[in-house]
Order: C-alpha cells, then structure tokens, then sequence
C-alpha cells in the first residue's frame, strides 16, 4: 500500500495535463494521519461501532509498518507523521476537485474518486449555495499494491 501510495498518480505535468504525476515525481511531501474512526460502521445505528477495527495495540502496529515503508521508499525528511491515537486538528488546502479514498478490504483495493467540482446552485429564496459531488468507485486485486 505504502509503494501505491507514493505512485498514485494525482498531479498534472508540465503541460497541464491531468493525472500525469506522483508525489515522487513532484518531490512532494507526504502527511501520514491514521484514521481508525474510517473503519466505524453506522448500518444498524446512528452511533458509529467500531467492533470491526483492530485493537489499538494491533492498529499501531500496522499504523508504524506502513509508515516506516513509505519512509523507506521515499525520502525520509519528506515524510512526515501524526501522533497515533492523539486529537488532531490537521489543516489542508484542497487542490481541485479530486478527493481519493484508498482502502483494502479481503485482499482487494477500493479507489474511490470524486470526480467533478461542486455545482454550486444559489436558490434566490434562501441565497443558499448547494452542491452535489459525483464518485467512482474501482475494485482492484490487492497484487497493484507491491
């Protein structure tokens, strides 16, 4: 996962076409933030159950491997890391309209892409702003990920 990462193509090139460049390519740097709370189930509540992620001692674990292999196999100042189990407030700035969910489950490797910018829509009753983002999945054999 930490090689498809550090691959994914995301960035444009030079010429300004799209999905040409991976961070590798850009030098860019990479922020690694564990999310366990990704892995909540809301299907038969309103309050998320986490019954289904691993321990807190087995996440770490997991949590520490991947980050030292993308250090690995970048360059390690690049890389930086979050505080495993802490509060966080992270701040980004998005670049575009693209978010990327990335996730593997029972040996195969979800991408899910959004695709198109928010239309904005203003209603002259309220002068409220709407949107509504389109997304693609793509199911991937877990092999792409060594």
């Amino acid at each position: 996962m930490a090689a498809k990462v550090l691959k994914l193509k995301m960035w444009p090139d030079d010429a300004g076409s799209t999905w040409k460049k991976s961070v590798l390519d850009i030098k860019g740097e990479v922020l690694c933030v564990s999310q366990f709370t990704l892995l909540a189930s809301t299907k038969k509540s309103n309050k998320p159950d986490f019954h289904g992620a691993a321990s807190g001692e087995m996440a770490k674990e997991l949590y520490d491997c991947f980050f030292a292999k993308v250090q690995e196999l970048y360059e390690p100042d690049k890389v930086k890391n979050g505080v495993f189990q802490a509060m966080m407030e992270v701040g980004i700035v998005n670049d575009g309209p693209v978010g990327v969910d990335y996730r593997s489950e029972d040996g195969a490797v979800t991408l899910e892409i959004e695709t198109n910018p928010p239309k904005k829509e203003t209603t002259a009753k309220d002068n409220v702003s709407q949107s509504e983002p389109s997304t693609k999945a793509f199911e991937l054999p877990a092999s792409l990920l060594e």
